[in-house]
């Protein structure tokens, strides 16, 4: 009896798996990650054929099948758990004498606030496709931040992130904006926007200290290529850089961030000639817009999944969620779409290719095929786009890559890293060579702004 009790237990587990799998497909992600969510399906499927196959069993077989399956079940959370403990950024940063921030993101912002700094939290594109999706296609659909605000970002290294928005919410000094002819633009998801290291260590802000040029960061936690299209035409038609570029990030442009974006009627419209939000115009009501969504989060009791009922750390170890990645035409659709409206008012579109953290802690057998990055590349050459491949000037060579990411074990890159992505960048593009700029020029007009890192480039 007790155990058809556990034989039970596992067929309702599987059973409810089913409309969870539903859920986060076809509702939160509205149809478009269906090809990512196929597999849970036939496991979900398979488990429930199985466990009821069992239920017929007799009572012997049954009893063994149930001690296996639940010794199994038992040690694979006693390891993720052990993995889980020994790769906690608190305990790696004990071990390397690293004091470490253990206060959430919402006590930093109470602190914050108790000096009097203005503060909330980084706000992105990507959060705010939950409740577009349910609107009107003409709904108002921010690309930054909160403007003029000390912005809490994340942590990584041990301190949090910490920089104030510039007047369109953007991890830039606002005084970059009256940098006119702006030299560099640089549109991305979280590794452009500077996750997770202190102002100025981002890749806008290394290329402002190595060329003593204006640079212009349009990158948001969780863009993807639609809505990094988008910003160029917001953002960057008014200011006409001379040096875009489009950061490229392996790890989920086309697996996750393309697939959700092309749901969303407003920002497939970007494609069409002329088409704009006219964001620039309207910041005051993206920031009230904001404040509103800031508001609604803050309330709205929410319940976090866990990484480890996932079993987040073996399923990082053993590759299992790396999704197979399809180069649509959208994609390269976008591409071509940004690359002739940047050569419209005489500028250069750079392609930068960023490798993600698996590449280097997993066994990759061919770096080539790894992410289908030389199919990517290959398309991105015939769009005649020039490529700078991060993975080849920097990682590939390097002895030891996972130096450049915090502590060994967080996703994005750490102020030696950017620093690395932001010298290769550069050694390809080339600048005017002008005299690097006084750090009086990157002071912030806002509280709380700290000064970039001076990094000096030799070539």
């Amino acid at each position: 009896m007790f155990f058809n009790w556990i034989v039970w237990l596992f067929l309702s587990a599987f059973i409810l798996l089913l409309p969870y799998i539903y859920y986060r497909a076809e509702i939160i992600y509205h149809g478009a990650m269906g090809k990512m969510y196929f597999k849970y399906y036939i496991i979900s499927l398979a488990g429930i054929f199985f466990w009821g196959v069992v239920l017929k069993l007799k009572d012997e077989i049954r009893a063994n099948i149930v001690m296996v399956t639940t010794s199994l079940v038992i040690g694979l959370y006693l390891a993720e758990a052990v993995i889980g403990f020994a790769l906690h950024s608190k305990v790696v940063a004990a071990k390397a004498g690293i004091e470490f921030d253990t206060r959430t993101k919402r006590e930093v912002i109470r602190d914050l606030k108790s000096e009097g700094l203005d503060t909330v939290p980084a706000v992105n594109p990507a959060t705010l496709m939950k409740w577009l999706h349910k609107e009107s296609a003409e709904t108002l659909f921010p690309l930054g931040g909160v403007s003029d605000k000390t912005t809490v970002y994340c942590n990584e290294s041990g301190k949090y992130a910490v920089f104030t928005s510039d007047r369109y919410g953007f991890n830039n000094p606002d005084a970059e904006w009256d940098s006119l002819p702006i030299k560099w633009l640089l549109t991305g998801d979280s590794f452009t926007q500077g996750a997770c290291v202190n102002p100025g260590e981002d890749v806008a802000g290394q290329i402002r200290s190595i060329t003593g040029e204006s640079a212009i960061n349009l990158g948001n936690n969780g863009n993807g290529p639609l809505i990094e299209l988008a910003a160029l035409r917001e953002y960057a038609e008014s200011t006409r850089p001379k040096k875009v570029l489009w950061l490229y990030f392996e790890g989920n442009d086309l697996s996750g961030n393309l697939s959700r974006e092309r749901a969303i009627p407003l920002l497939l419209r970007y494609l069409q000639p002329g088409f704009a939000q006219h964001l620039i115009q309207r910041q005051r009501e993206i920031d009230s817009r904001l404040d509103r969504h800031i508001t609604q989060a803050r309330t709205t009791s929410v319940i976090h999944k866990t990484g480890l009922l996932r079993l987040q750390q073996i399923r990082r170890l053993i590759g299992l969620d790396n999704v197979s990645i399809d180069i649509s035409p959208l994609f390269t659709e976008i591409l071509a779409t940004a690359r002739e409206r940047t050569a419209a008012w005489g500028g250069q579109l750079y392609f930068v290719y960023l490798p993600e953290f698996s590449r280097y802690i997993n066994a990759v057998g061919d770096h080539e095929l790894y992410r289908k990055r030389r199919e990517i590349i290959d398309e991105v050459k015939r769009l005649d786009i020039p490529v700078i491949d991060i993975h080849r000037d920097v990682f590939e060579n390097h002895p030891d890559p996972l130096s450049f990411f915090p502590f060994r074990i967080h996703a994005h890159y750490n102020a030696q890293g950017y620093n690395e992505v932001a010298r290769a960048i550069v050694a390809s593009v080339g600048y005017n060579r002008t005299p690097p700029r006084t750090t009086g020029n990157f002071k912030a007009r806002s509280k709380g702004q700290s000064e970039p890192v001076r990094v000096f480039y030799d070539r």
